[in-house]
């Protein structure tokens, strides 16, 4: 790969940035040599922080770039949702001399660099066999949960970023409805994204612990999945495992909905925490009970993303204009 073109790739969170050089293709694999993080706070904007990481690369120069930032990516100005960053892309490209630069939405290049990340940073959780050409799915439970699909196409893949984690969360069980009503009455709609996220997690608790009449818990998410991973008898527990099933259940309806026969990928920072509770869940036996559609979904392969490298390879797939 010594000579293999070199991309800069970024991922541009409400608190940290990472930015990397990638040096490969989509086609025989990127590598990334050279992946810094920084905090946002330390630098004015995005260009500043890009010049000091440029200062710190002594390899060749990245001619094409792809910034994946927290936020909405539209025409002209960008401005992340969380952070007081803001940049115009076109003219960070003349600044910097890049030939191409991207902006794109963070889930964007997450759903772009699932499939990129090697088989040893990834878990198969339902074997199947992806059809070629078919759609692929990417659903990312974190902070909010995020849905990308990716299109196969005579010389490269398409991103067609979604919305889908503000769908109408379907209750399956009579357990899914009383957590749905808890939620319901401080939020009103209630979303995939209410269940399946980090808030997600506590307002699961909240309503296991109502339930139970128990007092009302001041846990985060990652309290509640330490917790579910020490105590196999704790409310901690029973959300996990409610959250799992009800992952599943999201995964079968994403299938269905997008014809993601080309394969499913969960991301995000949660799950992969909890992959050793996904056996003891519900998750595959919500995934597949579609009646006369559940052998359509049953055939669909769905894989764990366990590195935190998708996203910049991603990055480095939308640069190389693949």
């Amino acid at each position: 790969m010594a000579d293999a073109p070199v991309y800069l790739a970024a991922d541009i969170g409400g608190t940290n940035a990472r930015f990397a050089i990638a040096r490969g293709s989509a086609e025989t694999g990127f590598e990334l040599v050279h992946v810094r993080r920084c905090k946002l706070a330390d630098h004015a904007g995005p260009a500043e922080a890009l010049a000091a990481f440029l200062d710190s690369w002594d390899g060749p120069a990245p001619t094409r770039a792809c910034l994946a930032v927290a936020g909405p990516v539209g025409e002209g100005e960008v401005r992340l949702t969380n952070a007081s960053w803001r940049f115009e892309p076109s003219a960070l490209k003349r600044a910097f001399g890049f030939e191409t630069l991207a902006a794109v939405n963070d889930f964007a290049a997450q759903a772009r660099g699932a499939p990129l990340c090697p088989p040893a940073e990834q878990r198969l959780i339902a074997d199947g066999t992806a059809a070629p050409g078919a759609p692929i799915a990417v659903l990312g439970p974190g902070t909010g949960l995020g849905l990308g699909l990716l299109v196969p196409h005579e010389g490269g893949v398409s991103v067609v970023a979604t919305e889908g984690g503000h769908a109408g969360f379907a209750p399956r069980t009579e357990g899914d409805m009383q957590i749905a009503r808890f939620i319901a009455a401080e939020h009103g709609f209630v979303s995939w994204e209410h269940v399946l996220s980090g808030p997600g997690l506590v307002l699961i608790h909240r309503a296991l612990c109502a339930e139970d009449r128990l007092p009302d818990p001041d846990m985060p998410a990652e309290a509640i999945t330490a917790q579910a991973l020490a105590e196999p008898g704790s409310t901690a527990r029973r959300t996990v495992l409610a959250f799992l099933a009800m992952l599943g259940a999201y995964a079968g309806d994403v299938a269905v909905m997008t014809g993601a026969r080309g394969g499913l990928y969960i991301a995000g920072g949660i799950v992969p925490k909890l992959a050793g509770l996904i056996d003891d869940s519900a998750f595959e036996a919500r995934r597949v009970a579609r009646g006369a559609m559940s052998e359509y979904v049953r055939a669909i392969p769905v894989s764990l993303v366990l590195s935190d490298a998708a996203p910049l390879m991603g990055a480095a797939a939308i640069a190389e204009g693949a």
